[in-house]
């Protein structure tokens, strides 16, 4: 199966994500995440982090920030100054 990449900004908690739902009952909120199955595969997974879905992640979040450009000089080993020109032009790509 071939893989697909999604780029959205990142957001530093659950509740600023796209994929978080929040839910109310009479006695307690509750957040589940759309992107992450939960105990079976049509559940969605409650989110319980350590301060709250609004101010923190969770560890198991499926959101992967993008790896940094390269900018350092490899000079005078050009093959390496070309590796990092391709990966760089490879994460503009993937962000445009």
């Amino acid at each position: 199966m071939s893989k697909s990449v999604l780029v959205i900004d990142t957001p530093e908690n659950c509740i600023d994500c796209i994929f978080c739902q929040e839910y109310r009952t009479k006695n307690r909120e509750y957040a589940y995440c759309y992107a992450k199955n939960g105990d079976s595969e049509n559940d969605m997974k409650l989110i319980d982090c350590i301060y709250g879905y609004r101010q923190s992640k969770p560890d198991w979040c499926p959101l992967k920030p993008l790896p940094e450009e390269d900018h350092e000089n490899h000079y005078p080993d050009e093959w390496e100054d070309g590796y990092a020109d391709g990966w760089n032009d490879c994460l503009k790509e993937i962000v445009e």
